[in-house]
């Protein structure tokens, strides 16, 4: 199960803690996109489901940084690296031109390196790691960040219930200053649960304007080709919003 850690909220009352694992419970799984019929029988995508933000996003004020995830163009972080892209499209399938992307999240070892309310002993820090960036969907919808895969980790829930996080990255779609969704990709789940559906082919996702981009910002030619580069996992995740923002 899923979910962002919650632990610097004050204690809910009962009916807040329930709907919030309710919430946990019903964490974005990136494949948002079933199908579903509407009352004329015309079929459409199931909207992604929001999801905790957590109390790691940067704070206002954070030099975002940009498609690549690292400190640096040359930086080689811990952990395995990874490509995390898809499109950005509403429940018809149309591209979502124009929205903005950001993502955030921990290390290899579970730490959030760029935020001052991480605690001390949770994870190691890694230099090499800036852990969040942002960027414009293209044209077409698609997305493309580089990043490694982060470590699962533990903490307490609501301040009483010990709970493992799994590898998880926080996505928010936004409208110029404005959170339009704010969701998570579980990578176990989007993996295992990865689909064929409307949201485009991956020769559409390795030939796109996010994909050059994203070759450009890390210095990586093979990335612009049509296939993935040896070496690097690629996590397909869509994010379906529920209506044109």
């Amino acid at each position: 199960m899923n979910a962002s850690d919650p632990r610097s909220l004050p204690s809910p009352p009962r009916r807040r803690v329930h709907t919030a694992l309710m919430a946990a419970a019903a964490s974005a799984v990136g494949v948002g996109g079933l199908l579903t019929s509407t009352p004329s029988g015309a079929q459409q995508l199931r909207p992604t489901p929001t999801d905790f933000e957590g109390p790691y996003r940067p704070l206002k004020g954070t030099a975002w940084g940009g498609v690549d995830l690292m400190s640096s163009r040359d930086a080689v972080s811990a952990g395995k690296p990874l490509i995390l892209a898809g499109r950005l499209i509403d429940t018809a399938g149309r591209p979502q031109a124009g929205l903005n992307l950001q993502v955030w999240q921990a290390n290899s070892t579970g730490r959030y390196d760029y935020h001052p309310g991480e605690s001390p002993g949770h994870g190691r820090p890694d230099p090499a790691f800036r852990g969040h960036g942002q960027s414009e969907v293209d044209t077409e919808g698609w997305f493309a960040f580089r990043t490694i895969r982060p470590g699962g980790y533990r903490r307490t829930l609501f301040g009483v219930m010990p709970w493992t996080f799994v590898p998880h990255i926080h996505v928010a779609v936004r409208s110029g200053d404005r959170d339009v969704l704010v969701s998570q990709a579980d990578l176990d789940k989007v993996v295992a649960q990865r689909a064929f559906t409307a949201y485009g082919d991956h020769a559409g996702l390795m030939q796109s304007a996010a994909m050059r981009r994203l070759a450009a910002a890390t210095g990586s030619a093979a990335l612009a080709g049509a296939g993935t580069p040896g070496g690097l996992e690629l996590i397909r995740f869509d994010v379906v919003l529920a209506a044109s923002a």
